[in-house]
C-alpha cells in the first residue's frame, strides 16, 4: 500500500469533512458571494453614472438659472433705458431735435441752413425712430465742437452720416450735412 492510500484509508473522515466543508464553500462562492458582488459592482457603475448626471444636472440648472436672471437683469434694464434714456412719444423726439439742435447750433457759431425731419416705424419693433438732416454752415473748429457736444451730449440722439464741402462764400466757411436719429416707443394709437 502506498503512502498516499494509507493516508486516505486513515484520515478518511477529516478529508471527507474537508471535502464538504470545501463543496459547501465553492456552493455559497457560485451562489451568494459572486452574485452579489456583481450587484455590488453594477450599483457602484449606477451610482457614479448617477452621480455624473447630478452633476451635469446641477451645472445645467446653474446656467440655467444665471441665464434668466441675466435676462431678466437685461429686462430691467432695457425697460430702465425706454424709460428714462429715449423719449416718450414723437412730440418729445421732436422737441429733442428743435430746440437742442437749434440751441447747439448757435452755441458753436453755426448757422443752420435747413433741416428737414421724417418719423418712421422700425420694422417688427415697437421703436418708431425720427430721422433728421441738417446743413449747417461755419468754421471748422465750431464744426468738431458741435459735432463733440452732440456725441456726448446726454440726450439719445445718434449720428447716422457726416458729410463735410466747402461753402460756396469765404475760403473758411464749411457746409456739414449731418444726419442724426432717435428712437422712441411708438404707442398703439400713434402707428395709425
Amino acid at each position: 500500500m502506498s503512502l498516499y492510500q494509507r493516508v486516505l484509508s486513515e484520515k478518511r473522515a477529516l478529508l471527507t469533512v474537508v471535502a464538504v466543508i470545501l463543496l459547501v464553500d465553492i456552493g455559497l462562492y457560485a451562489f451568494a458571494v459572486y452574485p452579489w458582488s456583481n450587484k455590488l459592482a453594477g450599483a457602484e457603475r449606477r451610482m457614479a453614472s448617477a452621480s455624473s448626471q447630478l452633476t451635469a444636472v446641477t451645472g445645467a440648472f446653474a446656467a440655467a438659472s444665471e441665464a434668466n436672471s441675466s435676462k431678466s437683469l437685461a429686462s430691467s434694464q432695457l425697460e430702465r433705458f425706454y424709460g428714462e434714456v429715449l423719449p416718450h412719444d414723437l412730440a418729445e423726439a421732436r422737441g429733442l431735435f428743435s430746440p437742442y439742435l437749434d440751441n447747439l447750433a448757435e452755441e458753436t457759431n453755426l448757422v443752420l441752413e435747413r433741416r428737414t425731419s421724417v418719423a418712421d416705424k422700425e420694422r417688427d419693433s415697437s421703436l418708431a425712430s425720427l430721422r433728421s438732416t441738417m446743413v449747417l454752415a461755419g468754421e471748422y473748429e465750431d464744426i468738431r465742437e458741435f459735432i463733440y457736444l452732440l456725441e456726448t451730449a446726454p440726450e439719445f440722439i445718434l449720428i447716422e452720416s457726416v458729410v463735410l464741402g466747402q461753402g460756396n462764400g469765404s475760403d473758411d466757411e464749411l457746409v456739414l450735412t449731418l444726419g442724426v436719429v432717435t428712437y422712441y416707443r411708438e404707442g398703439p394709437d400713434e402707428g395709425a
